[in-house]
């Protein structure tokens, strides 16, 4: 994993952002970065990752007031230049008195609650200290937590999951002392090293406007690591809470928590983890790969370096693996047992080529993968070299800089086509979240064979919707057996392009809502009933999601308030309904709020014949032994 100021997950991004190289035009990461607070570290899950968690102080995180407040006031400026993107006669409607709430109820919420308060409550029930806890809670605390035997149980080799929801019934009725013996109770089931946090989600004046009055909210509590009679679990409730009130002097008052009402949880429970870190064992070397926090006196420090790519390159049965990076690329051939040889200037691989976009494919159906890189063009010899082939002169293919490659026979000829994703061009006005962008553009290269290439971008109906994208995915939304393709868009809103059969597409419009601020997309069947369904991982943080949820309900008008709105919901599943209509899911069934979310990944990780979801986050690097997801 890269650790840098604005954080990447190594190989999670399909390649490297538009204008990684281009003086003045700011990465997608960094654009956001300085928008949208991220005043968080995602919780790794204890069950699938190998060291066990450290304690954490029960000092509370200390913040730099003014770059706190600062960060709030910048998202709050790019929430008000989001409605420069509507029809030309909308105007900005955020206020000074507008941006100067927008602050304060994030300082208080956010940061004097969640950063300086709640590690105190958590520290307090980490050490299992009731009367520590109890101080808290108000006298007239009321509580409601579900039963144990509540819920739906599921039980898998690896670990057994209970689901709990509001539909489940009612959560169990508590007072002070009774919420908080049951809280010990979950904490007792920890050794000494387990790790517990709050962390707040929504939090807002009951009243808008009246910052001094009483507050209402939700909290998420987690505690993972290992049982005290052997195995691990990780219990996850999410309350909705109210605060007697909130202002600077909080973190040493009493009796500022009213009520916490449980409406969704989760507990976890397993003998052993569900995957191991073997890096070390493989012979694959990480350490060549850029870490930022190892160059952290230059004065650029590049928000996506590298990626990770597989092939069967040499047919030899066994997966082999491109590691893309900036300070040089590795090919490694699988050898089987787990074990990986690196064979970058045998195979003739540049190194330093420019550029982390790649993409294996069979190009010249010969039955051996070709790899593009960069702009780059090799041609697999049999699996014993990699040729480079000269546009013009060997192919009439001309690669682009771009952000992704995705390969597909969009019009079953029988060849792969390419599809360029990404590229760069001269904007025509100010562009953003909202409304029409022409920042972008995606190119559609025909395969006519022996190595040429027609550019059908225009013809087709391919080039997208002008949106800032990071990757594209093709699969047969509709079942007519023709591949269709959806894009993810950070900047803008996501295409999704239906193939008409004669070699054009349909612009088809997702689900009602936002559609967009996003880094990755995958596609896979997960209820298995023939129907693919698309995974969107888009950019999420839990102040993001409080600061628009303080907005003044009529600032802007309603159609860009509900985009606004919608697009700090976190990642979004689409179950396919039928003939390419989908219903979103991604709250529902808890894959949203996972993060600042990159390339995710369908995966069956315990082979048990239904597709998981890998999706990957990260934002900040705080320390430089800490992971950023």
């Amino acid at each position: 994993m890269e650790k840098n100021g604005r954080a990447m997950i190594k190989g999670t991004c399909p390649g490297d952002p538009k204008g990684h190289n281009e003086p003045g035009r700011s990465s997608g990461a960094a654009e956001h970065g300085s928008r949208v607070l991220s005043v968080e570290q995602i919780e790794s899950n204890d069950l699938v990752t190998d060291p066990a968690p450290a304690p954490e102080s029960t000092t509370p995180r200390r913040r730099q007031l003014g770059r706190y407040a600062l960060g709030v006031l910048i998202l709050a400026g790019g929430l008000g230049g989001a409605a420069l993107l509507a029809p030309a006669a909308a105007r900005p409607m955020l206020t000074d008195a507008d941006l100067k709430y927008l602050q304060d109820a994030e300082h208080f919420g956010g940061f004097v609650l969640g950063d300086r308060t709640l590690p105190l409550l958590a520290g307090a029930l980490r050490d299992a200290d009731a009367e520590a806890v109890k101080s808290f809670l108000a006298d007239s605390f009321q509580g409601h937590l579900f039963a144990e035997d509540a819920g739906e149980l599921t039980t898998y080799a690896f670990a057994t999951f209970r689901r709990f929801d509001e539909d489940d019934g009612a959560a169990e009725p508590l007072d002070r002392d009774g919420f908080v013996e049951t809280l010990l109770a979950y904490r007792a089931e920890f050794d000494e090293r387990a790790s517990v946090s709050f962390k707040v989600m929504q939090m807002q004046p009951v009243t808008y406007g009246e910052l001094e009055g009483p507050w209402q909210g939700s909290l998420k509590l987690r505690l993972a690591g290992n049982r005290v009679d052997g195995g691990l679990a990780e219990r996850v409730i999410r309350f909705r809470c109210s605060i007697t009130g909130i202002d600077d002097d909080t973190p040493e008052a009493y009796g500022w928590l009213a009520s916490c009402t449980a409406f969704q949880a989760r507990y976890a429970f397993g003998e052993k983890r569900l995957m191991t870190d073997i890096t070390a064992k493989t012979g694959i070397d990480v350490s060549k790969l850029h870490d930022t926090w190892n160059h952290t006196d230059s004065p650029k420090k590049p928000t996506i370096t590298g990626g990770v790519f597989l092939s069967d390159f040499n047919q030899d049965g066994h997966l082999d693996l491109l590691l893309t990076d900036i300070s040089g690329h590795q090919l490694y051939r699988g050898e089987g047992g787990g074990h990986f040889s690196d064979v970058t200037a045998e195979m003739g691989i540049d190194p330093k080529a420019p550029g982390i976009r790649a993409i294996f494919a069979d190009f010249d159906g010969d039955g051996f993968e070709d790899l593009l890189l960069g702009e780059i063009i090799y041609r697999n010899d049999a699996g014993k070299k990699f040729v480079v082939l000269e546009p013009g002169r060997d192919t009439t293919l001309k690669l682009e800089h771009c952000t992704a490659y995705s390969v597909v026979d969009f019009d079953r000829d029988g060849r792969l086509d390419l599809y360029a994703v990404g590229l760069p061009q001269p904007m025509a006005r100010h562009v953003g979240w909202l409304g029409d962008n022409d920042i972008d553009r995606n190119q559609l290269w025909r395969n006519t064979g022996d190595w040429k290439f027609q550019d059908v971008t225009e013809a087709s109906g391919a080039k997208g919707n002008g949106a800032w994208t990071f990757a594209a995915v093709w699969f047969d939304a509709n079942q007519d057996g023709w591949p269709d393709v959806m894009t993810a868009c950070e900047l803008g809103m996501n295409a999704f392009l239906i193939n008409n059969g004669d070699g054009t597409f349909r612009e088809v419009k997702l689900p009602k809502g936002f559609g967009g601020f996003s880094m990755g997309i995958t596609v896979g069947d997960f209820d298995n009933d023939g129907l693919p369904d698309p995974y969107v991982a888009n950019m999420y943080s839990k102040a993001g999601e409080r600061i628009v949820a303080n907005l003044r309900a009529d600032a802007y008008e309603p159609g860009i308030d509900a985009q606004i709105r919608d697009f700090v919901t976190g990642s979004e599943l689409y179950h396919n309904t039928d003939k390419g209509t989908f219903r979103r899911l991604g709250r529902t069934i808890g894959v949203a709020d996972v993060g600042w979310a990159y390339g995710p990944s369908y995966v069956d990780l315990n082979n048990d014949g239904l597709l998981d979801l890998y999706a990957p986050v990260g934002f900040q690097s705080v320390t430089p032994d800490r992971p950023d997801g």
